[in-house]
């Protein structure tokens, strides 16, 4: 039988490879709307929040937490009108942001406070990219690649988690 560890090594292999051929198949304009990818993040931290027994209440925290998503927001007031780059970095920061709170949960449950200072930190010296928008507006070099890059930096610390909260468990024996 797998560890979690290695159950969500696997999970995340498998969503970054699904989304470079994803990424390969897009045009152009479409590709600038999916710089990352959360779903191996998700999905690792589904099997965790299940394995210690909170999966439902991860699952409505992150749907809470994610109604003020700003691209949800915006097709609530344009519909399916196209998002602005801003808007797509916002979007996916605020869903880092959200899966954070939840890792912080999850490793409380994992191993308690130290293990959450742990992935604080963590996720701290890689946090998601401020929403402002001033990036964008930015004609400097790394203006409009910037937040892009910290966005990256941000879900490869969220995958650095929850290989950690999974290492814990399995150290636990769980």
């Amino acid at each position: 039988m797998a560890s979690y560890f290695e159950e969500l090594e696997a999970v995340l292999d498998g969503a970054r490879a699904a989304h470079a051929e994803t990424l390969e198949r897009v045009p152009a304009g479409l590709r600038a709307s999916l710089p990352v990818d959360a779903t191996g993040v998700t999905q690792a931290i589904e099997i965790l929040a299940t394995a210690v027994g909170i999966g439902a209440e991860v699952l409505a925290e992150r749907d809470r937490l994610n109604r003020a998503n700003p691209a949800v927001l915006h097709g609530r007031v344009f519909g399916r009108a196209p998002l602005a780059p801003e808007t797509v970095v916002a979007a996916f920061a605020e869903g880092a942001r959200v899966r954070a709170v939840l890792l912080e949960r999850l490793a409380v449950e994992i191993d308690g406070d130290a293990l959450r200072d742990e992935v604080r930190a963590l996720l701290a010296d890689h946090p998601p990219p401020e929403s402002d928008g001033a990036a964008y507006a930015n004609p400097s070099p790394g203006g409009r690649a910037a937040p892009v890059a910290a966005l990256r930096a941000a879900y490869d610390a969220q995958e650095r988690a929850v290989l950690l909260c999974a290492g814990r468990l399995d150290a636990r024996g769980a």
